[in-house]
């Protein structure tokens, strides 16, 4: 089996090497190991992930192919190009690391249950100057689901792709290039053609949380976007009256939920408030979608590194 990781990275450097290192690091129990490639793809014209790359010491190949027209779609078009013609391609972010065993229970996974896709956990890994209310709060805990469970929906921080799917459903949308959502985007086309995906509890990475994510502002900008996102993605994919008239509905109940629990949770601590503002935003995110106006959270290079 031929296989190729693909990784879009964009001025990270020390997380690239510390996610090189993990993948090192993998082993394969119930599966044979297969021919892997590593394929970087660097979204930064200064080229600092080129020196990572060659520090790197890996039992496989690794390339380093800069991607100059950015957004987030044209990195990882260009990392599927650069594979060519191989049995499954395997996204990860650049600040993410694996559990030595990621790689061979996504591929027994895929064998086990014919997948056509398979995804598992993104679990984060706080910093230690990370304040403990974010820690507990639950605002980066990854889903949960048995081994085997068909899902519809899954990103590409962690997900394994057959390569026969991209030969049938076209790759990311570019028009998702600087506003994220394109990985949504994308499985929605995946699951409408009658591919399956499937989840593998056991494939886990673990995603770097600094406090530039860890905060308040970064956590409801986060659920503004993710409701601003659905609205392009999903109208994008089938009848678009339709979807508005249903993301119009869920947008009122996610902003009357939110009210509601703000108010009951103002005594509760910040954690319990920061959370109740979750829905609120994601539903204020969907209204703005349905008005036409696009969150372009990668617009600027200097929140390209974080949101990312």
């Amino acid at each position: 089996m031929r296989l190729a990781i693909c990784i879009g990275t964009f001025r990270r450097a020390a997380l690239l090497r510390v996610l090189l290192n993990g993948i090192a690091q993998l082993k394969f129990r119930k599966v044979s190991m297969p021919d892997i490639e590593v394929i970087v793809v660097d979204n930064d014209m200064s080229r600092t992930a080129q020196e990572v790359c060659q520090q790197a010491s890996l039992p496989w190949p690794i390339r380093c192919v800069t991607e100059t027209r950015r957004g987030i779609t044209h990195v990882r078009n260009r990392g599927i190009a650069e594979a060519g013609r191989v049995d499954c391609i395997v996204f990860i972010d650049d600040d993410e690391v694996p559990v030595a065993q990621w790689l061979d229970e996504l591929l027994w996974t895929q064998k086990r249950f014919s997948a056509d896709v398979v995804t598992g956990p993104v679990l984060p890994r706080f910093e230690p100057n990370v304040t403990e209310w974010i820690r507990e709060g639950g605002f980066f805990d990854g889903c949960r689901w048995p081994t085997g469970s068909l899902m519809d929906f899954c990103a590409t921080g962690n997900a394994l792709i057959r390569g026969a799917v991209l030969s049938q459903v076209s790759a990311f949308d570019d028009s998702f290039a600087l506003s994220g959502g394109e990985d949504t985007q994308f499985f929605l086309r995946v699951l409408r053609t009658g591919h399956k995906i499937v989840w593998s509890q056991e494939a886990v990475v673990y995603e770097a949380i600094s406090t530039s994510r860890a905060n308040v502002d970064w956590i409801l900008r986060r659920a503004y976007q993710i409701g601003n996102r659905l609205v392009f993605c999903e109208s994008s994919v089938d009848d678009r009256v339709r979807i508005w008239m249903i993301r119009f509905v869920k947008a009122c109940g996610h902003i009357a939920k939110g009210s509601v629990n703000v108010l009951i949770s103002i005594f509760s601590g910040k954690a319990a408030i920061v959370r109740s503002l979750q829905p609120l935003c994601r539903g204020l995110g969907m209204l703005a979608g349905l008005a036409g106006w696009r969150c372009l959270a990668y617009q600027s290079e200097d929140t390209c590194s974080t949101e990312q």
